[in-house]
């Protein structure tokens, strides 16, 4: 792929730009947008293989029709929750500012390993309501996305290939289930904690399991 060249697909697909080139969020049910390139990293409790380092926001929000500036593999800004209600938010991450796309919810993704690449298949998601007296769905988030092996040399510890991209792993299936059963749910405010790992295999067919990760949502109504 050369320097700024997209890649399109919807349904479990994604944009993609190297090197933090600017593209417009795609909404799908279980799209992506991407960035790849080298950045920093640790270990996690899987070990040195496959990590998920963060979830991010963009850099700036513009009004439409300039393009947010969002986050790259150099500049990525932390989205560490939000606030939503039933009315106004149909999936997380949702439109925060009625612009037209999602905002926030760059899944940050790291391969370690220098013998083969890692093809992320998808991101397992669980959510939690403490208080809720009914059995809370569990989804899988479809993504097609392939590391490059871990570059530099072997004895530098922490660099890998790095992808950020932006998931929607709240469906708009799992909210509305959410909001028809109101009732079995506590009060308002409550929080959802969302609950996930990702999955990739390796070009030797073997799967990994990303250390888990998590994020707040507070409903306020």
């Amino acid at each position: 792929m050369e320097l700024g060249e997209v890649t399109r697909a919807w349904r479990g697909g994604f944009r993609a730009a190297r090197h933090g080139a600017v593209l417009a969020p795609v909404i799908a049910a279980a799209a992506a947008l991407v960035f790849w390139g080298c950045g920093s990293g640790g270990s996690n409790d899987q070990g040195l293989s496959f990590r998920v380092f963060g979830i991010f926001q963009e850099i700036e929000e513009k009004i439409p029709p300039e393009a947010d500036k969002l986050p790259t593999v150099d500049e990525h800004p932390g989205d560490t929750g939000r606030v939503v209600s039933f009315s106004s938010a149909a999936t997380i991450p949702n439109d925060v500012n009625g612009d037209g796309d999602l905002d926030g919810g760059f899944i940050g993704f790291e391969n370690f390993m220098t013998t083969q690449r890692l093809n992320i298949v998808g991101v397992n998601v669980d959510i939690e309501i403490p208080g809720a007296t009914i059995p809370l769905p569990s989804d899988f988030v479809t993504l097609a996305l392939t590391l490059d092996r871990k570059v530099g040399e072997e004895e530098e510890p922490g660099l890998g290939n790095v992808a950020l991209a932006q998931v929607m792993f709240v469906s708009r299936d799992v909210m509305t289930f959410l909001a028809n059963n109101r009732s079995a749910l506590p009060p308002a405010p409550f929080d959802m904690i969302v609950v996930m790992t990702a999955e990739a295999v390796g070009d030797t067919g073997d799967r990994f399991v990303s250390n888990e990760f998590t994020y707040r949502v507070t409903f306020s109504d």
